[in-house]
């Protein structure tokens, strides 16, 4: 991988090298001011030939460039949008005296006289003023630049797209680039611990999803799928995030809802930098020691051709929750309606220290006619903390007291180099990225007490038991309560990304009323992903039966001289905890009894010592895979604009694929006497997949007037099947009643997605948006289950390498064979009050609305019966036989409504905001098999508060507070029944951080 690095840098230096030689070209410069009124002089009409122009559009007072700022010659067609930069360039303009007309929403027109000289390039500043802004008072605060700026860039984009600004991430900051992102139409966040993490786009789950970083697309950092916690970035690196919600060729295509592209910042001119500290405070564990701390330093150095910018930062939160879980069975009451009756109920504790600690690199150099850029972005999540579990099992008359001890380390490293130059009549650049991230549990702990004795107290009627009177109706009987089981495990997912790519663009005109450009380029990739866990324990031969010895040893090591009956079990009264809590599930539920996770610990390492734990094969070698996955794309692209107001581009893009994926069958066999585990098998299985796709893809932009503007897409993207689904794992449980079957023939994913849209601007009014989307997906990967019956091939391609047990389950993948559908509309709206007098002016608003709608069936299969054929003299009549069903639900993930607003207020150095933020139910996926299903398992509605107060104090200091989920909303799972068949509700409370920032 290193050298492949190094010969490509050798490959962009030599390119570089026979492209400038070391001849700088001489370029005459004009710098424009504010009040600039000096006219060029006239040329005669036979002197008239073509030049060029080019340079920055920059805000006054403050130099902040303006992205997406337009210049037009006036008169022509020909005109310029400012790059990410604030940097333009129009070539092909007559020689001799011009006007440029410089405009940006929000600010003032500018007309501004140049002199065209035939064959060189004239290189301005173009100075912008805000609107309604008089004289000296340029008071416009951050908010309202972050909304500008956002809605600018917006407009200019040649997709669909929505952008969160850098102002807005820099003056009002969000923990992360996750929560900045969810105030967007059409998102919607899942959280961990209160705190956002994964990006639903469009109803689309996170594993749909692109996430790049200045266009470098980023590993996965889940162990099974291919979804990347946003939460490993910290807000304070990034100038900017665009989602983009319809696909042009030049991005990769396996992006069904989207891409969200991280932007990073570039060094300015000058020595900067800023240090932020801020301390936090958690309602749920009352806990006060939360800190974050981040900075960012930058300079340009040799003659402001080289830029640096450093960032750092390092934070702490404490994001536990407590979790409650409900489990039910139906049962018939007798009238053919099936009736929820609970199972069991899991009450849980779950403490977790979070950590970060991240910083990035970002340097660029100036060469002639373009520039190289180094990215350099690491970030770092730990996770730690113990988690207590009261698993009340109704149905079995169970009562089990669990706890674990976790921990988990995830790190992303992103490094790129590119290369671009603008040679006014082709413009290319070149780019090589190495990406990696890895996720690792290094010694995770869990321990288990279970009742001995019938665990529950009281005769109840099954059918009108509610899951808030579970906890009343069990004994809680501590001295029939004993040590079961426990376990030891480790984890390690790694993934890594070599990539290089190239793209040239030729402008073109043609006539007088067409210009535009033609764009083609190419991208390889390789990705190496491996995932290695390993898992032994002690099963409840420790609780009676032959686990004397292991108990006597415990006994000996930790208990010496104390009155036990070793033969029975170790009682949790020997390891109790006081630790309780009084407002654990808001005060709905008890903890139950804890045990002391010192003593805990103590006994797995006298087990492990004196060779008592067990090796899990299913665990352990069961889930291993090793994969290699690589990609080939071209693509061709052109932009037409033709006259003021139609802007058409076509294009398509061909990828190839090719993975490889190898993983262990596993066979585990028991004495069919004593039940102990004689020995386990284990083989390399192999999986190879190829596939192409070509990808045509259209859009098409209309703008009657400067205020409005229509477009049209319509692309083809595709979704690849999740690592685990991929990799060939092949597990045979011990008893024979269960399979997990690899599917050698799962395909990847196509959607063919419509998208519309209309903006219309008013500087009273701001710009108000509505889209509208419709997709449909072909061959989405779903996971199903079914019952492998003798002379019945249910799904004859799946790999079932023996016949196992009687009738047992086989669990695989399949491709959905039904279309799903996805449509829904957004309403954005976005406006400032400037022309309210007095202090009204400072009013900011943002507001959106999604709806959306998902439809596909679901393939199920559940075990019926069907008479046999001639009918036998003697029973059986009947025999078993698989039937092949289906019902229609929603996309998992997919909310049917998202509700955002937020009101910003800012007056002089004050800067407030308080967001509010709607998510209707979602589907979880969770459905069952056709015999147990009652109706999807939903996410409920789900509204949260959060608020933001800073101010501005001399010598460039800001304090502020964050009040974060202000009404201490949790997250819950229902079944339809809410209120009596709750399925999982997470409580995590109020939060809110304070602290000051310092600019320099």
């Amino acid at each position: 991988m290193k050298s492949g690095i190094s010969s490509f840098i050798v490959v962009i230096f030599c390119l570089f090298i026979s492209m400038n030689g070391f001849a700088i070209n001489t370029k005459t410069t004009v710098f424009i001011a504010l009040n600039e009124k000096a006219l060029p002089e006239k040329v005669e009409e036979s002197e008239k030939f073509s030049g060029s122009v080019s340079g920055t559009i920059v805000e006054t007072g403050t130099g902040e460039t303006l992205i997406g700022a337009n210049v037009l010659v006036k008169g022509t067609l020909k005109g310029a949008s400012a790059d990410e930069e604030g940097k333009f360039s129009i070539r092909g303009i007559e020689a001799g005296p011009q006007i440029l007309v410089a405009s940006y929403l929000g600010f003032k027109t500018r007309e501004i006289p140049v002199e065209i000289i035939d064959g060189e390039n004239l290189e301005i500043e173009i100075v912008l003023e805000w609107e309604g802004v008089q004289g000296e008072e340029i008071t416009v605060t951050a908010q309202a630049r972050g909304q500008v700026a956002a809605i600018n860039q917006q407009l200019a984009s040649n997709t669909i797209s929505n952008i969160v600004a850098k102002d807005r991430i820099q003056e009002l900051p969000d923990v992360n680039a996750a929560e900045s992102v969810g105030r967007l139409p059409g998102i919607s966040l899942q959280r961990s611990g209160g705190e956002a993490n994964k990006v639903v786009i469009r109803g689309l789950s996170p594993r749909f999803n692109n996430v790049t970083v200045n266009g470098v697309r980023l590993p996965s950092t889940d162990t099974n799928n291919r979804s990347v916690d946003l939460s490993l970035v910290s807000s304070n690196a990034l100038d900017g995030i665009e989602v983009t919600k319809a696909n042009t060729p030049d991005k990769d295509a396996d992006a069904l809802g989207g891409t969200v592209d991280l932007k990073l910042r570039n060094a300015p001119q000058g020595f900067q930098g800023n240090l932020q500290v801020q301390g936090g405070y958690t309602a749920l564990q009352s806990t006060y020691d939360n800190y974050n701390i981040n900075g960012a330093v930058s300079d340009r150095f040799l003659n402001n051709k080289l830029g640096v910018i450093a960032t750092f930062n390092t934070d702490r939160y404490d994001r536990s929750a407590d979790n409650f879980n409900g489990s039910y069975e139906l049962v018939d009451t007798g009238s053919g309606v099936r009736f929820p009756r609970v199972q069991n109920i899991t009450l849980n504790e779950n403490t977790i220290d979070r950590q970060r600690v991240g910083g990035s690199l970002i340097t660029d150099y100036e060469i002639p006619k373009g520039k190289l850029v180094f990215n350099g972005i690491y970030n770092q999540l730990k996770n730690e903390g113990f988690s207590r579990t009261n698993q009340l099992n109704v149905q079995n008359d169970n009562h089990n007291y669990d706890m674990s001890q976790n921990e988990n380390t995830t790190a992303i490293l992103a490094l790129s180099l590119g290369l671009e130059q603008d040679h006014g009549w082709f413009s290319y650049d070149l780019g090589i990225s190495n990406t990696t991230s890895d996720s690792e549990s290094p010694d995770n702990l869990w321990w288990r007490f279970s009742e001995l004795s019938p665990a529950i107290s009281e005769t109840f009627d099954p059918n009108t038991l509610e899951a808030k009177d579970v906890q009343s109706i069990f004994e809680n009987n501590l001295d029939q309560t004993g040590l079961i089981g426990l376990n030891r495990s480790y984890r390690k997912t790694t993934d890594e990304e070599f990539a290089v790519q190239g793209n040239v663009k030729l402008p073109f005109d043609i006539g007088e009323k067409v210009t535009g450009y033609f764009k083609t380029g190419f991208k390889v990739r390789r990705k190496d992903r491996e995932n290695d866990q390993n898992q032994i324990y002690m099963d409840n031969s420790i609780y009676y039966g032959g686990g004397a010895d292991a108990r006597r040893d415990i006994i000996d090591a930790l208990f010496t001289g104390q009155p036990i009956d070793e033969e029975r079990f170790l009682p949790l009264t020997l390891f109790q905890d006081d630790y309780t809590r009084s407002n654990f599930v808001n005060g709905d539920y008890a903890l139950g009894y804890t045990y002391q996770p010192s003593l805990m610990r103590d006994v797995t390492r006298v087990l492990f010592d004196n060779n008592y734990m067990r090796f899990s094969t299913f665990n352990s070698i069961g889930n291993d895979y090793v994969g290699v996955e690589e990609y080939d794309a071209a693509y061709a692209m052109a932009e037409f604009n033709i006259g003021k107001y139609i802007t058409f581009m076509p294009g398509f893009r061909y990828e190839r694929e090719s993975t490889n994926y190898t993983a262990q069958y596993v066979d585990t066999n028991l004495d069919p006497a004593s039940g102990t585990d004689l020995s386990f098998a284990y083989d390399d299985t192999v999986s190879q997949r190829d596939d192409n796709f070509f990808l045509p893809m259209i859009h098409l932009q209309v703008k009657p007037s400067e205020v409005i503007s229509f477009r049209f897409a319509y692309t083809q993207t595709i979704n690849r099947p999740d690592f685990s689904q991929y990799a060939p794992i092949t597990f045979y449980n011990a008893q024979g009643n269960w399979a997990n079957a690899p599917n050698p023939n799962l395909k990847t994913a196509t959607s063919t997605n419509f998208d519309g849209s209309v903006s219309v601007y008013q500087n009273h009014v701001g710009l108000f948006t509505f889209s509208g989307f419709y997709k449909e997906i072909e061959d989405l990967a779903w996971f199903t289950r079914f019952t492998l019956v003798d002379g019945q091939q249910v799904l004859p391609d799946l790999v079932i390498e023996q016949a196992i047990g009687n009738a047992p389950s086989v669990s695989t993948t399949i491709n959905n064979p039904f279309l799903a559908t996805i449509k829904g509309f957004e309403v954005d709206w976005q406006t400032r009050f400037w022309y309210l007098p007095s202090i009204f002016k400072g009013i900011v608003l943002n507001v959106n609305y999604t709806r959306i709608d998902s439809e596909t069936d679901y393939p199920t299969f559940f075990l019926g019966s069907e008479p046999i054929e001639p009918r036998p003299n003697r029973p059986p009549f009947t025999r078993s036989v698989v039937i092949d069903s289906s019902f229609a639900s929603t996309l998992p993930d997919q909310p049917s409504d998202i509700f955002n607003a937020s009101i910003g207020y800012d007056y002089k150095g004050f800067n407030g905001r308080i967001s509010f933020l709607y998510q209707a139910k979602t589907t979880t996926g969770s459905y069952g098999s056709q015999e147990t299903q009652v109706d999807d398992i939903f996410v409920d509605d789900y509204f949260r508060v959060d608020a933001s107060i800073q101010q501005k104090l001399p010598g460039n200091f800001q304090v502020y507070i964050n009040l974060n989920n202000l009404n201490a909303r949790e997250d819950r799972r229902s079944l339809p029944e809410a209120d009596r068949f709750p399925i999982q509700a997470q409580y995590y409370g109020f939060t809110m951080d304070a602290g000051f920032r310092y600019k320099f």
